[in-house]
């Protein structure tokens, strides 16, 4: 036999790959789940401007995603929580009402411009703008997030032309110096081959500033370059008007659920339905996408097709972040399966842009990983799940034929799996990126594809529905994956930490490698792990929202922000800290922990000033002094 012939031998399986997912299940749910159903509800979600605690997003959850779960047979129905730029869930303080009915910006003079209508390009509009109708000079203040923004320019009765977030743009322009509105430009580094779409922003005004602040247009790139140079040439005015209403509102949830047979223990699917009309990947097709499966599943249920789940299959379509935070505030019984005590949440699998035509938008799908944080056996699970999804070759009819660029990545933030997973929750996030249309006015429908949908929703589906059905026998089965997912993390951590020169931290990353890896749920009655070393303990359940963190001093805030500019991907570094700090490790374990997880040197006194940092603002508990 010749040599290569031998290394293919050598190279290639003894039999055919054996995944997780039994084929049965897998091509039953595949054969059901309809990526033209999931498209054609994204059309019917993006009519809808969906504003988090505005009526119009109450429409959508009521008017489509709920109908559509009725009309499927699906037990659903709706949950409200209070949302009026004041009541606070954790660190995040809920949006305040909002209703818009039209706006329009004109450049006034001899022969007027029009630069935004809000009903031709909802965008145009920054989201919870006040009211009202105002006109004044254009002053251009580069970023204008800053004081050093507005040295040696006055603002006061004008209008800020910025590059910078709205928010902090009227919080310096309108409520610090007296301007009567501004108006958003791109910054030149953003998208620039995109000239004419006009991008996504919101002032998010608080009820206390309601009677102080204004409204706030957005404008594209090619506006902005003829503002410009009409400016140069004398001063340029514009006239804004604004039918909208702010005031109390409601953050409004949709829940569905296909519920178990033996346990309320769940499996929670979530997808976030607002954003501003069209968001059509972001996030219409992660919230049609979640309907399809809780139809498909609820259908072959009821055909015999399949058996009903073990545990509860709980669907949950949010408003991002605030819907979240405040359900999991409100239901303190929601909380990881690590306690031994039951009802609980076995995993979360996000759905956030998920139905993208990956060719228009030069994208990929992924599937996140778990920060270091929590163990997850999602990390071991999906990837094998992705694979039988690929070896199927699944195709909408109506959708593209294109290569699937698909992968597993590392833990990335951004989105309702991150509040989940601050509670312990195996979670991952299901979305697409890069993606150039990303909170923009051309995130349109047209840009979706019916076999993207279908392929994503046959993977969740299927993950989902093994999870709830996972017997004693599924988890061993499922072992391997995990144990080989956790010696591929704790490798790479053991060669970082060798790269570091940190001979301790190699040591300890060496024994990680030795250990065994608990997969699947925490026994029932299971006792809590002993405290090793008192340590600071959170308060909050984080992503601690950046409005929380204005509250520090000034002291605490130059701290806060030399660390942010000393560490790469700092809000993830902080993510972790807060999440190690559960009063069981000390400031010494928990910098190891994130040495080890960053690659980058962390000390116990950093630790230790951190969690002084936010004691300071009541989200972290200190030790008490021995």
């Amino acid at each position: 036999m010749k040599l290569a012939a031998v290394l293919i031998l050598a190279a290639a399986p003894l039999f055919a790959a054996q995944h997780i997912v039994d084929t049965t299940t897998f091509n039953t749910i595949a054969a059901e789940l309809s990526g033209e159903r999931a498209q054609e509800l994204d059309r019917r979600i993006v009519e809808y401007h969906r504003i988090q605690g505005s009526p119009m997003m109450a429409g959508v959850a009521q008017e489509v995603v709920l109908k559509a779960l009725q009309a499927a047979g699906v037990e659903a129905r709706i949950e409200q929580f209070p949302s009026d730029g004041r009541t606070k869930y954790q660190s995040y303080t809920s949006p305040i009402g909002w209703s818009i009915r039209d706006a329009e910006l004109w450049v006034e003079g001899s022969a007027p411009q029009r630069l935004c209508r809000y009903a031709d390009v909802p965008m145009c509009v920054s989201t919870y703008s006040k009211g009202g109708e105002w006109s004044g000079e254009l002053v251009d203040v580069g970023a204008g997030t800053r004081a050093a923004d507005y040295e040696g320019k006055d603002v006061r009765g004008k209008v800020a032309l910025a590059s910078g977030y709205a928010r902090d743009v009227v919080r310096e322009a309108v409520l610090q110096r007296g301007a009567v509105g501004t108006v958003i430009y791109p910054d030149a580094n953003d998208r620039p081959d995109h000239p004419d779409m006009v991008r996504y922003n919101g002032v998010w005004t608080r009820a206390d500033d309601v009677d102080r602040t204004s409204g706030s247009f957005q404008i594209s790139a090619n506006q902005y370059a003829a503002l410009r140079a009409q400016m140069a040439k004398g001063p340029v005015r514009v006239r804004g008007r604004i039918d909208s209403t702010l005031g109390p509102g409601q953050l409004t949830l949709v829940h569905a659920f296909i519920r178990g047979s033996e346990s309320q223990d769940e499996v929670v699917i979530t997808a976030h339905l607002d954003h501003p009309k069209w968001s059509a990947n972001d996030n219409a097709s992660g919230s049609a996408d979640i309907v399809e499966i809780a139809r498909t599943l609820q259908s072959l249920i009821n055909a015999k097709k399949l058996a009903p789940p073990r545990k509860t299959i709980h669907f949950i379509w949010v408003p991002e972040y605030f819907g979240t935070i405040a359900y999991l505030t409100k239901h303190p019984e929601a909380h990881a399966c690590t306690r031994g005590t039951s009802p609980c949440i076995f995993a979360n699998i996000n759905m956030d842009m998920v139905g993208e035509d990956t060719v228009k938008t030069n994208s990929r799908f992924y599937m996140t990983r778990a920060p270091m944080s929590v163990q997850s056996f999602l990390d071991g699970l999906l990837p094998d799940v992705l694979e039988q999804t690929r070896e199927a070759h699944l195709f909408a009819p109506t959708g593209t034929r294109n290569y699937w660029p698909a992968e597993m990545t590392g833990y990335a933030p951004g989105s309702d799996h991150d509040l989940f997973l601050a509670i312990g929750v195996p979670a991952s996030m299901f979305g697409h990126d890069p993606d150039w249309t990303h909170h923009t006015s051309e995130d349109t429908p047209d840009k979706t594809d019916a076999s993207e949908f279908r392929r994503v929703g046959v993977l969740a589906a299927n993950a989902a529905y093994w999870i709830a059905n996972a017997t004693a026998d599924d988890w061993q089965k499922l072992s391997p994956s995990v144990t080989a997912e956790r010696l591929r993390a704790d490798a790479a951590t053991l060669t970082a930490m060798k790269r570091l020169g940190n001979e301790r931290l190699a040591a300890r990353a060496q024994k990680l490698l030795e250990d065994d890896v608990r997969v699947g749920p925490k026994p029932k009655g299971s006792a809590a792990p002993a405290p090793s070393a008192a340590g600071p303990r959170s308060l909050t359940i984080p992503p601690i929202d950046g409005e929380a963190l204005r509250e520090l001093s000034p002291q605490e805030t130059k701290w806060l922000e030399e660390q942010r500019a000393r560490y790469d991907d700092f809000d993830v570094v902080l993510f972790e800290a807060v999440n190690f700090m559960n009063g069981r490790r000390s400031s010494g374990e928990i910098a190891d922990l994130l040495t080890m997880e960053f690659a980058d040197e962390f000390t116990p006194p950093w630790v230790d000033h951190l969690a002084s940092t936010l004691a300071s603002i009541k989200l972290v508990a200190l030790p008490a002094v021995r």
